[in-house]
């Protein structure tokens, strides 16, 4: 009967020794880790994903700096604030790195910090680093010297807070916003094309619809051609290219006619590239249409 009260007496103290706490921070780095990877999306990830983004960095981080002369409340609240901020700092790491941030680069990211701080402070900064051994007799502490550590909590809360809160607006002044430039094909009548099937010695007119959706002017050029073409050999549509710088909201409508002289079946391609002043020209995107003239 007083087995089972031993083993959770003897858990217990092994969570709450400086050992305890650092193998129980590498496993369940690794262990949620392992269930992001295998079950994303459900209770599991969740379960393990939430504590492993909002705690776990930051207890990590709280042993290195901040352990010794804290309280236990303190310690929790301080866990969850510099998980934020160690998330924060990782998410603006990767995003202004060739690795960019993607779920996979977060998660590897957040576990390689994780076991890094926890081998930096086994090896350097250890929790119990600088503690005095206990007083043999119990000493009131002079009121002084309990607000003077009030004082240091709260100011390192504030000081978080502050970084918090630069770091979030550095995210949002160097994000990399998507574009909003469109582009689409139409007849001449500005309607889609839902005939492909054409009668042989006709054309048709399509028109190549382009809106500058960047930050400013911008030279766009457009390359038609066609490929896939049946019976082999044949050469019924001549590549074309055009050209046109447009203002920030200016839009441009290209026409093109396809020819249809005689039995064919053909795609026909439109690549758009966009190109800044002073920079090379960026392919932006692909529009195809195939056509049947029996």
């Amino acid at each position: 009967m007083e087995s089972a009260p031993r083993g959770t007496d003897k858990a217990v103290a092994f969570l709450m020794s400086h050992n305890g706490q650092r193998v129980s921070i590498a496993a369940f780095s690794l262990v949620a880790t392992l269930v992001l990877l295998l079950l994303p999306g459900g209770p599991a990830a969740y379960a393990f994903g939430l504590p492993f983004l909002f705690f776990v960095p930051g207890f990590a981080v709280v042993r290195m700096f901040f352990w010794n002369g804290t309280s236990v409340e303190t310690k929790f609240v301080l866990s969850l604030g510099l998980s934020i901020l160690v998330v924060i700092f990782l998410a603006l790491i990767l995003a202004l790195t060739p690795i960019g941030l993607g779920s996979d680069s977060a998660r590897a990211s957040l576990v390689v910090f994780t076991l890094a701080a926890v081998v930096l402070e086994t090896a350097w900064l250890k929790a119990d680093r600088g503690k005095k051994p206990e007083a043999k007799e119990e000493v009131p502490q002079p009121e002084p010297e309990q607000l003077g550590k009030g004082d240091k909590v709260v100011a390192a809360m504030i000081a978080t807070a502050l970084i918090v809160s630069v770091v979030s607006l550095g995210l949002i002044v160097t994000a990399d916003y998507p574009s909003r430039t469109s582009f689409s094909l139409t007849d001449a009548e500005g309607k889609v094309v839902t005939n492909t099937t054409r009668q042989q010695l006709t054309n048709l007119t399509l028109v190549f619809h382009v809106k500058n959706g960047e930050d400013g002017a911008r030279n766009f050029s457009v390359n038609a051609f066609a490929d896939n073409i049946l019976p082999v050999g044949t050469h019924p549509f001549e590549n074309q290219s055009y050209s046109q710088v447009l203002a920030k909201g200016e839009e441009w409508d290209q026409p093109v006619v396809v020819y249809f002289n005689h039995s064919m079946i053909i795609r026909i391609n439109f690549d758009l590239y966009i190109q800044e002043p002073g920079h090379d020209q960026q392919f932006y995107g692909r529009l195809q249409m195939w056509f049947i003239a029996p």
